[in-house]
């Protein structure tokens, strides 16, 4: 049998997310996001207890970080060295990073993860395994190392060890999004279309917009020679990714060959289209080595960020320091890397450095309203009253279906004791969206502070309903209650 040409696809790109990364692994470390929240929470029930006079409890103090020897950066990469010096520069410079971090923490999976990857990125597939396999030694249940030794696999073209690995993992997070279009592609490049439908059509029910499987099921009927089947799969990728030009071509041939002459003509015509400016905005491109320049660099930043989560896990918060201002200096305009700064600033007592953090993100991404949100609850926090206040404001503005920025710019009038019928019509707009403990909470709250009695003791009791054992809840519920 004829070797059959290797299907092209292109991966989905991934939607920006609008929420914190975690400073650290998902396992130890809370979101900052999650974390401003809560410590909102807390204080605005404290106030409020405050009101109905209830004796200040004692608060746990941050406590400060232990001043540390700064230990030397990595020196900027001289504006005058040229792009392939500069490519050997921060090659070397990675890798040192990486060797440094194994030194570290000789017993570590997520040390070998690190210098596995690594390898990974720079094709050296044989050393990347001898770490990953090091790694699954020390802890074995680690998915994301068998998804890269499925993925390594698959581009060495051992499709056999990629069903392996792409199974292995499956059986860790068995709905684990895009595992399964590995596991396929493996199978149709090995001419097994029968297995890669089926795993294709699981991958759809658990990702029913997934342009990667579309697409993949829709080859892999073509091979089958099931025109109608793979139509539909062409079109339903082209409605997710109208520039999808190789679903074009597909829909091209499988018109062709149900003798649509019609439709494959007018499909033609819009591959062509698609074609010429793709071909076009290739021209435009700068040489290769500035391209690869920048995949290098911002291949650099992530193992910057990948050694910063090992050595802040440690409590190594200066490391952790010099390696995340490292990576901003790499990458000035990488929100990740101010995330994970003002997460560490945060939690560090450097309420205002994180302030400074936040505000800068929001000036990077101006249409977000997750900084916005943060710069709000860190400025109350430090009683800069108006900058949280605009803050709020932005929020809402950026996100008027979302109920976080009412239910929080109601939390702050009500704590400062401003605005409170604005702070009441506010919490009621959140409730309408979110019928969560917290809100019913603050919608008790703001009733109260407005004369509402019976809405207040309402909105309390349904807060209890979700939150039975909440004893502030409780305590808070009693005592408008049992007020003359």
């Amino acid at each position: 049998m004829a070797k059959r040409k290797k299907i092209k696809g292109r991966k989905k790109k991934k939607s920006a997310r609008l929420r914190i990364p975690a400073s650290s692994t998902p396992k130890k470390t809370v979101r900052l996001l999650v974390a401003g929240i809560t410590l909102c929470v807390a204080i605005g029930a404290f106030y409020y207890v405050w009101t109905l006079n209830k004796p200040e409890k004692e608060r746990k103090k941050v406590e400060q970080p232990v001043n540390s020897k700064e230990q030397s950066l990595p020196e900027s990469v001289s504006s005058t060295v040229t792009p392939e010096e500069e490519f050997t520069l921060l090659k070397q410079e990675e890798m040192e990073l990486a060797q440094q971090v194994l030194k570290d923490f000789p017993n570590s999976d997520d040390s070998h993860v690190l210098m596995g990857d690594l390898y990974s990125r720079h094709a050296n597939s044989a050393e990347a395994f001898k770490f990953w396999e090091r790694s699954l030694e020390i802890n074995p249940n680690r998915f994301d190392v068998y998804r890269s030794m499925g993925q390594t696999a698959l581009i060495t073209e051992e499709f056999d060890k990629a069903v392996e690995f792409g199974r292995k993992a499956l059986e860790i997070q068995p709905n684990a999004p895009g595992v399964r279009n590995n596991i396929a592609k493996a199978l149709m490049d090995s001419g097994k279309y029968t297995e890669a439908i089926t795993e294709l059509e699981e991958e759809i029910k658990l990702s029913p917009n997934s342009v990667t499987a579309l697409f993949q099921l829709a080859e892999a009927y073509l091979q089958q020679r099931e025109y109608d089947k793979a139509k539909k799969c062409y079109e339903e990728t082209i409605k997710l990714q109208p520039n999808h030009s190789h679903a074009y071509h597909g829909l091209i041939t499988v018109c062709a060959r149900l003798k649509q002459v019609d439709k494959a003509q007018e499909y033609r015509a819009t591959f062509k289209k698609i074609r010429s400016k793709q071909s076009y905005a290739y021209m435009g491109r700068q040489w290769d080595t500035l391209a690869d320049l920048e995949s290098l660099r911002q291949g650099v930043v992530r193992t910057y960020l990948d050694a910063e989560r090992i050595y802040r896990d440690s409590g190594n918060t200066a490391k952790a320091e010099e390696l995340l201002n490292r990576a901003s200096g790499l990458d000035p305009n990488s929100t990740r890397c101010l995330e994970r700064l003002a997460s560490l600033y945060f939690t560090t007592n450097r309420a205002a450095e994180a302030l400074g953090c936040f505000e800068k993100i929001a000036r990077i991404d101006p249409n977000n309203p997750v900084p916005y949100l943060n710069v709000g609850q860190v400025a109350t926090m430090l009683k800069m009253f108006e900058k949280a206040e605009q803050a709020f404001r932005k929020t809402v503005a950026l996100a008027p279906n979302d109920p976080v920025g009412y239910r929080e710019l109601a939390r702050f009038y009500l704590r400062t004791n401003t605005n409170i019928a604005q702070a009441y019509s506010l919490a009621q707009k959140a409730i309408v969206m979110q019928q969560n403990a917290d809100t019913y909470f603050l919608l008790g709250w703001a009733a109260d502070v407005n004369g509402d009695r019976a809405g207040a003791l309402q909105a309390m009791e349904q807060a209890l309903l979700l939150e039975p054992n909440n004893q502030q809840y409780r305590n808070i519920y009693d005592r408008i209650r049992a007020r003359n």
